[in-house]
């Protein structure tokens, strides 16, 4: 049975494990190689399980630790081509591993189907990710986006278990001390998704048949885990939590959780 690892979750640095101590992928690397490591082994999971690197875009804080893990371990990396443009050229990757672009194709990584969906983000290029484990069951990946698409609900629908942002909730990133420039682009849609906005989602998948949820990437400034945990189970009132829906909050460094789907 194949589980998700949130195992960084936040503004300082994401990362996510799919599968199994045999074999998965990462999405993101976005802190430290030793510290990614370092939660990897408290699951029981060496690097050398991990048949690929799934980049979401190219901010700090989910490529930070890229460069030294793929030096280390030679792990292909995937990411929009516009996307890996930017990890070359930037010098964020190992010149020795593979890169594959994920644009319009269905990527393979160990017993693993991949595809990327593309996100609104204040970046060149950003995506989400929906991946089918080796038994059928589907997870999907969408963190930093400022609004959900057709495109992005499309890929969502039918998973068996989503990870979505929860960035902020909207009273405290007004009231909050961020500058106006930067609270609007937080709110924009380019920028992050609100608890509200996530909630109406969650009521939409639950209508598709997901049923388990994992809320990511909370900003610790502008979100506290009570307030995007409540605001959620208020969206899917009409259903009973831990009955009809599973829903979990993966922490800043939530590296002992493992949710299977």
């Amino acid at each position: 049975m194949a589980r998700i690892y949130p195992l960084f979750s936040s503004s300082k640095g994401n990362s996510s494990f799919i599968g199994s101590r045999k074999g998965g992928i990462l999405i993101d690397a976005g802190v430290s190689c030793k510290r990614l490591c370092e939660a990897l082994r408290l699951n029981e999971i060496e690097p050398e399980a991990i048949h690929g690197i799934f980049v979401t875009h190219t901010h700090s804080d989910h490529i930070a630790g890229l460069k030294v893990f793929t030096k280390k371990y030679n792990i292909p990396v995937y990411a929009q081509r516009t996307n890996l443009d930017i990890l070359c050229s930037g010098d964020k990757v190992s010149s020795t591993c593979k890169t594959e672009e994920v644009d319009g194709k269905e990527i393979y990584a160990g017993n693993f189907s991949v595809k990327a969906f593309e996100t609104f983000h204040d970046t060149p290029a950003s995506c989400g990710y929906r991946v089918v484990a080796p038994d059928g069951k589907v997870v999907c990946v969408c963190t930093d986006l400022g609004v959900v698409t057709d495109k992005v609900a499309d890929n969502l629908s039918g998973a068996d278990l989503v990870l979505l942002e929860s960035n902020y909730d909207e009273a405290m990133l007004k009231n909050g001390s961020y500058p106006v420039d930067l609270k609007k682009r937080i709110a924009s849609d380019h920028g992050h998704l609100s608890n509200s906005d996530c909630g109406e989602q969650l009521k939409k998948l639950m209508r598709s048949g997901t049923c388990k949820f994992v809320l990511g990437h909370l900003s610790q400034e502008n979100n506290t885990v009570y307030q995007a945990e409540s605001s959620a189970v208020s969206a899917l009132s009409e259903y009973r939590r831990n009955s009809d829906y599973i829903l979990h909050i993966a922490r800043p460094e939530g590296s002992g959780m493992a949710v299977a789907f």
